[in-house]
């Protein structure tokens, strides 16, 4: 979903539901232009000082009977910003295109797009992968729409020619929208049958609406997304046919909306893994193209895992010095960590309030003259924190 203005986010001991509730706030309070073609779509951690920055690539499955490995399948998925992923995303795609290639298949990914939603700046075509040595073409774009998309697959899938198209939509359309479920699910079908009509042997994929925080805060929101995934779990049992197979993937299974989700709604690196996992299983399981996705499913590192570079200088007046920094990516808040060596201090102790991106530089006050200070900084997006920065020391004026 996607989220205007700036918010307060908690310190790491207030906790990480306390931070995806102000990160609620701020996206049930943005503005979205209206109509079909809107756009939106849709932690803090005290403990541990290093942030790892393995993207844990998964290893090959046992193989199973009866299933075919290798082969250059063309796959596209469609989605909205669940799927398209932000500023320094590995993204779910990414997880399913390693465990894939891990499986001996060659996936060729396709699509109109094939870039990050930069969460910072608010503009599409951001290039900052975690790791951008993956196949991350695709049909997914912030903001996108059922209502609108149903009306352009047709044309996207003539175009572009996949086997597979592996379908996550229908958030927007109901939160942002309040479409209504008989739309809904007419809009599901006529999806399906524009996909058929550019390509009538096409393998289809359907992605469940995985849980978000508002589904645990308005509990009538939570009976909408129940009863369209519903419709989409009986509309795919009504309109697969054996040239035209459709199935479902269950990505939301076990996903946690305080451990899995960075904003209450995106997925972060383990959100990440359970989705692809659900698609890599239904991939296996309908249409034995590669293997069930291990478990148990790896837990990973979570928040920025660029380091931002911290430096800093003396200012002009007592008592004062100015930090700067570059910026990690994805990053939507810094915290300040500091220690009086001179004060006798043993370790570093964090600042109560982050610092927003256009903060940078920013001058840190009330340092006693003549002490020496070290200083580090921890990026954050939304209600998780990674990557420290360099240390850096200054004695103060």
């Amino acid at each position: 979903m996607r989220r205007s203005g700036s918010r307060a986010l908690g310190t790491p001991q207030q906790g990480r539901a306390a931070a995806l509730a102000a990160v609620a706030v701020a996206l049930a309070g943005c503005q979205v232009a209206a109509g079909a073609a809107g756009r939106s779509s849709a932690s803090a951690t005290g403990a541990g000082r290093s942030t790892a920055t393995a993207s844990a690539r998964p290893v090959a499955s046992s193989p199973v009977p009866g299933q075919s490995s290798g082969g250059s399948p063309r796959i596209m998925i469609v989605g909205d910003s669940i799927t398209e992923g932000s500023s320094g995303d590995y993204t779910w795609q990414y997880r399913l295109y390693e465990h894939l290639r891990a499986d001996g298949v060659s996936p060729r990914m396709v699509g109109p797009h094939h870039w990050l939603y930069n969460n910072v700046a608010k503009a599409e075509g951001d290039h900052s992968y975690a790791d951008p040595r993956f196949g991350h073409a695709n049909d997914a774009s912030w903001g996108m729409t059922l209502a609108r998309e149903k009306d352009a697959i047709g044309a996207t899938v003539a175009a572009y020619r996949p086997d597979y198209l592996l379908v996550l939509l229908g958030l927007d359309d109901i939160f942002w929208f309040g479409i209504s479920q008989p739309d809904m699910a007419a809009n599901l079908a006529g999806f399906i049958a524009a996909a058929r009509a550019a390509r009538p042997h096409i393998r289809i994929v359907l992605g469940l609406i995985p849980p978000d925080i508002h589904q645990l805060t308005n509990p009538a929101f939570a009976a909408r997304i129940a009863s369209y995934n519903h419709s989409i779990s009986s509309t795919a049992a009504q309109l697969s046919t054996a040239g035209s197979p459709v199935a479902v993937a269950r990505d939301g299974t076990g996903i946690s909306v305080a451990a899995d989700l960075w904003d209450g709604t995106h997925p972060n690196a383990n959100g990440e893994i359970k989705i692809a996992a659900a698609f890599a299983d239904a991939l296996a399981g309908r249409f034995h193209l590669g293997s069930a996705y291990p478990r148990p499913l790896p837990v990973l590192p979570t928040g920025p895992l660029i380091h931002p570079r911290l430096k800093v200088t003396p200012s002009a007046t007592a008592g004062r010095a100015k930090l700067s920094w570059t910026p990690a990516p994805g990053a939507e808040s810094y915290y300040v960590y500091l220690k009086d060596v001179t004060g006798g201090e043993a370790k570093f102790r964090q600042l109560p309030w982050p610092l927003h991106p256009a903060q940078n530089p920013w001058t840190v006050s009330l340092l006693t003259s003549g002490d020496t200070y070290l200083f580090e900084l921890r990026a954050c997006k939304g209600a998780d924190c990674g990557a420290f920065s360099n240390v850096v020391s200054i004695t103060a004026p």
